[in-house]
This record gives structure tokens, sequence and C-alpha cells, in this order.
């Protein structure tokens, strides 16, 4: 028998641990996460579908815009509200924000230090300031984005349904396009960072799934779709989330087919590089790691590959919407329904759907967030990592299992919803 376990994992979102052992040659492992539950479902039953959209960003300090785009379309989806096409343009303008917020964050201060050989974010600078100084240049950005288009930089207050209750300036949006070609060759600096370290090998091929609205590269809205054929629409995800409760963890599993499943940025890629912005998609096509790849840890390359996207996506709404903005006024609408609302987070598929009556009142809330759906692949590439390394040191198991579990990005605060 050989026992491993980890009782805190570092440089991640929440609390977590993973417990491995071989008994009899099998394997099993526990990806156990020990937030506590925060009942925001609870929370949400009983209050104004207007209220909900801004208490659900909340729920995450980290990638609070689309827990608020998600509520906000589920109110809408719920009421029959149908918004506009510059509506969606500025949603997913301030999903541009809130990606590069995200990816630069986790791949500088949470995954890349230790191959890097430092001891966290502050070890990187000394070493190599301007690196760190890269992360916050596009942190700045997305955070200017976010707050133009959504109030303020975190937990945004402007959405409402039908729209937003304050647009952003032409003014503003100009300076958008600005900063974000100011930025551009930082976020090709951080993909050729990422593509340029040696990861562990572990190639399993999984299941991939992601948002497609049919057009573009998935972000905002859009049907459920996957590696291994699915493709259903949003409000059928309860078929394709199938979350189930385990006693050694506080977050719920999700399976499909009695398997794991992956959402995230490897996800994107995998499934859509044919979508990605130019810039992006020759880094896809032509860089130093090819996709589709199934290699977990290649889930920060594919974040690279995404600050570009995304830094070039948002040049590209900006500067149509600086041209085009016109002022729009929500039409005030209050009507009974179920709603399911979709977007794509930096960690992956985003599911809010409530349950509004005659008078504006949500009485049912569901939320599935990215890393619940996560949590079973986590294991799953676990038990296949760790089963191919069992002649390595206690610590080299434990680094190897810390950065698989860093490479998904996780929130477990988010999964504990």
């Amino acid at each position: 028998m050989k026992n491993v376990e980890m009782n805190y994992i570092t440089q991640i979102e929440g609390h977590g641990t993973v417990h491995f052992e071989i008994v009899d040659g099998k394997p099993k492992v526990r990806m156990e996460v020990h937030e506590g539950a925060r009942l925001f479902e609870s929370f949400l039953r009983g209050r104004r579908a207007d209220e909900v959209i801004a208490m659900s960003s909340r729920i995450c300090g980290v990638c609070p815009v689309v827990h608020n785009y998600a509520a906000v379309q589920a109110v809408e989806n719920a009421m029959g509200i149908q918004v506009s096409e510059q509506t969606k343009l500025l949603r997913r303008l301030g999903n541009v924000g809130q990606m590069l917020q995200s990816h630069a964050l986790h791949l500088y201060v949470l995954a890349l230090p230790e191959y890097l050989n430092a001891d966290g974010v502050v070890d990187v600078y000394m070493r190599n300031p301007e690196a760190v100084k890269r992360a916050l240049r596009i942190r700045n950005v997305g955070n200017l984005i976010v707050e133009a288009i959504s109030g303020r930089a975190v937990h945004p207050v402007s959405s409402v349904p039908g729209g937003f209750a304050k647009l952003p300036t032409k003014t503003e949006l100009k300076r958008i396009v600005k900063e974000l070609k100011g930025i551009l060759d930082d976020c090709t600096e951080t993909y050729n960072l990422a593509a340029s370290i040696k990861y562990p090998e572990l190639q399993r091929k999984t299941e991939y799934s992601a948002i497609d609205d049919g057009k573009r590269y998935p972000s905002y809205e859009g049907m459920i779709v996957s590696s291994e054929g699915v493709r259903a629409p949003a409000a059928d995800y309860r078929k394709y989330t199938n979350e189930v409760y385990r006693s050694y963890s506080h977050t719920k599993f999700s399976t499909r087919n009695g398997h794991g499943f992956f959402v995230g940025s490897i996800a994107r890629v995998n499934l859509f590089s044919d979508r990605l912005t130019d810039g992006a998609r020759e880094l896809a096509k032509n860089g130093a790691v090819k996709f589709p790849s199934y290699n977990p840890f290649h889930n920060l390359v594919a974040q690279g590959i995404e600050l570009v996207h995304y830094a070039e996506e948002g040049i590209e709404i900006a500067s149509l919407l600086a041209r085009t903005l016109k002022d729009e006024k929500p039409e005030k609408v209050v009507r009974a329904g179920t709603g399911v609302g979709v977007v794509e987070a930096p960690r992956g598929i985003l599911f809010h759907e409530y349950a509004v009556d005659a008078n504006g009142i949500v009485r049912e809330a569901n939320i599935i967030t990215p890393t619940a759906q996560n949590v079973q692949n986590i294991e799953e590439d676990l038990v296949a990592l760790l089963s191919a390394n069992l002649n390595k040191p206690r610590e080299e198991l434990v680094r190897l299992t810390e950065a698989l579990v860093r490479a998904y990005d996780p929130c477990f605060s988010c999964s504990t919803h």
C-alpha cells in the first residue's frame, strides 16, 4: 500500500486536499474540497430578479462578471426579454476584460512560478520584474474594460434585464482600443513563456465541452457542445452535468456517461481553434504546443492563446462600438417563467437558472460552476498521473499533484456556492 495525502494545496483559489492511495495494486484518488457550503442559491430565493443579478456576482471576487452576465441572461430568458445585438457585443466585451484579468493573474501568480523555480510571485519579481509588470499591465486593462462596461472593476452594477443601466461612452471605447493594442505584445510574450515550459507528460484524451453560438469563439450564450458529439440547448444542461454528492467533498461532482469531462481554456481551444482571431489561431496551429492537445497541463498554454485572442477580439468589438454605439433604454418587463443563462467563465461553462413568478420574485435558483464540472475529471487525471509515477519519491508525487490541480485553474470557493 502506498498512501499520499496533501492536506493543503497552495496557490489555488480556495481550499482543497488530495488523498491518493494504492491498495492491492489499484489506485484511488479523492479530490476533497473543504470550502464551507455557502448556500448562495438559498440566498437568492425570495429576492427580486434585479437584486439577484447584482447579488450573484458576489459568488466570486475573481470572476464576478460572468456570474453577473449568466444571471441577467437567465432572468431575461425567464421573462422572455429579447436583447439587442449591441447589448450582446457589450457583454462579450465585458467578458474580454474578465478573461484578461483572470488569466493573467492565474498564470503569473499561481501556476507558472513553480516552473520558473520561483517561490511565488514575489520571487518571480525579484528575478524577472518585467514578467510581473507584464501581468499587471494585462490585469489593469482588464479592469479598465470591466469598469467601463459594467460600472466597476469588481462586482458589476450596471447590468439590468434588457441591457445596461449605463452605457460606456465612445471616448471610453476608443481608450479601450488603445489600451488593448498596448498589451498585445504582453499577451503574446505571456503565451511564449507558457509555451516554452516543459510540462509533465500526461496524455489522457477526455471529453472537452464548451458553448457554441454558431458563429464566434465561445464567450456569451450558446448551445452545449462537446468533443464526444454532444449538441444540446443550454436549457437541457442538467442532463449533461449530472451533479452527484460525495461524502468527502463539499462540492458536487459532474459526470457524463459515467466519466468526467473538461471545461475551460483547453476545451475551448481544442474545439474552436478555427474561430480564434488571426494572431491566436496562428499560435494554436503553429506554436510550440500543438492543439488539439490531450495533456491537461497545456490548459496553461491555452490560457496564453486566449489572452491574445481576447485582446484582439476586444479591439475588434470596441472599435465597432466606438463607431456605432447608440443609446438604448431597456424596457422594464416582469413576467413569470423559468430561464437558463450560460456563459464561458475563465474556467469554463457557467450555468445560472432562475424561476421567476409574476411579481418578478425568484422562487427557484440553480447554479453550476466550471470547477464543479471539472472536479471529477481532476480526479481521473490524478489517477492517471500518479499511477504512471509510482516509482517517484513522495515529494515528487506531491509536486505533480499540486501542479496538475493548479493547471485546471480551479475556483473551489465558487464550487461550493
